[in-house]
């Protein structure tokens, strides 16, 4: 990333809102058998274990085991659950442990000397100042809260997250829901940006320390924390693309991602790119939920005639069909502008909140 114009997009992984996943491990099994063979079922089904009971049983009249022998049976994925399923589980429960801070990202501010925004002199920043206006702010690794401050200077309201050898510090903020102690999990919401303390406008404002041991002893020591996000983003990406090839068999011709994105709406001259952009993030939650991720459906296309959403064999299929679908529609005569646009053709419920919403996501794009 490069200094002083720095922006990270975070990319889509197939999850729900929150980032929020619970573990699901592959337990190890281990069996002793003898001549009394048993062979446990971990799904309880109690056809499938008589079955296995007696097959045990016939294969006794036919092959003399060794007596006082025990034969060790160790698997490494689940009874009755395929390579693939096992491998997904893997991916889901490695990205459940990682999240960024923000849904989207775009620095404000770098680490390093700056010209303070108060007095204008050159001073010192520690940390990272992030675009957050009143957004979700989100814990990157499990951890526990260590300490809680409500303050109306400084850092104003702000939290530290004790990850081990890493401490995080999010500062300026509107509202901490967590308390001190508390153990929390990668995704979980830990309160909203805003400007309290000393700040001139809304933002979150990041610190990472890392514990270092040197010739003077240990102690904690800030890190730039542009570089770690940058890292941490292009692990999500990289989960991303291997969840993706377990999906589709074989590795998508075309990875999603805003810069791909626009590509392809312009090879199927979608009008307003940045605006339909910011729908595709919001219909999806940046290209997470089950319908993008399993249906390439990255706009919530609804079938009216089957009464279900549409399938596509990929997402580049869905951007071909909101032009054929929807920007058909589109009256640049009747229509003073997209957003009206949407409205008249009523492409959401809620209409009023959903154009909020994505006229706050065109601002981060």
């Amino acid at each position: 990333m490069k200094k002083k114009s720095s922006s990270l997009a975070l990319l889509a992984v197939c999850l729900t809102a929150n980032a929020q996943f619970y573990t699901v491990e592959n337990k190890h099994v281990k069996q002793a058998v003898s001549q009394n063979v048993q062979v446990e079922n971990h799904q309880g089904n109690a056809k499938v274990s008589d079955s296995l009971n007696l097959e045990t049983k016939l294969s006794e009249e036919y092959f003399e085991l060794p007596e006082h022998k025990e034969i060790a049976i160790e698997y490494d994925i689940p009874l009755f659950v395929s390579v693939r399923d096992s491998m997904m589980y893997e991916l889901l429960g490695r990205r459940r442990n990682v999240a960024l801070p923000l849904d989207f990202l775009k620095v404000t501010s770098d680490y390093g000397y700056r010209a303070d925004p108060f007095t204008k002199c050159s001073r010192w920043h520690s940390g990272l100042d992030l675009r957050a206006k009143y957004a979700h702010v989100y814990a990157m690794f499990p951890g526990v809260i260590e300490k809680v401050e409500r303050r109306s200077t400084g850092y104003g309201n702000n939290i530290i997250i004790n990850h081990g050898n890493l401490r995080v510090r999010y500062a300026h903020l509107s509202f901490i829901v967590v308390k001190e102690g508390q153990v929390v999990s990668a995704g979980t919401i830990v309160g909203i940006s805003g400007r309290s303390g000393r700040a001139t406008a809304e933002h979150l404002h990041l610190e990472i320390s890392k514990w270092s041991q040197d010739e003077q002893g240990e102690s904690w020591q800030r890190v730039d924390p542009e570089p770690f996000l940058s890292h941490l983003n292009n692990y999500i990406v990289a989960l991303q693309q291997k969840m993706d090839t377990l999906h589709f068999d074989v590795h998508p011709s075309l990875p999603l991602n805003i810069n791909n994105l626009y590509k392809v709406m312009d090879k199927y001259g979608i009008k307003f790119p940045k605006i339909v952009a910011a729908q595709s993030v919001l219909e999806s939650g940046w290209y997470s939920s089950e319908l993008c991720c399993r249906w390439g459906n990255i706009f919530g296309l609804f079938d009216s005639r089957k009464g279900d959403y549409y399938h596509f064999n990929s997402w580049m299929e869905s951007v071909e069909a909101y032009g054929k679908y929807v920007q058909r529609k589109y009256n640049p005569r009747i229509d003073k502008d997209y957003y009206a646009f949407l409205k008249r053709i009523r492409y959401a419920e809620n209409m009023e909140s959903y154009i909020a919403k994505v006229r706050a996501i065109v601002k981060t794009l």
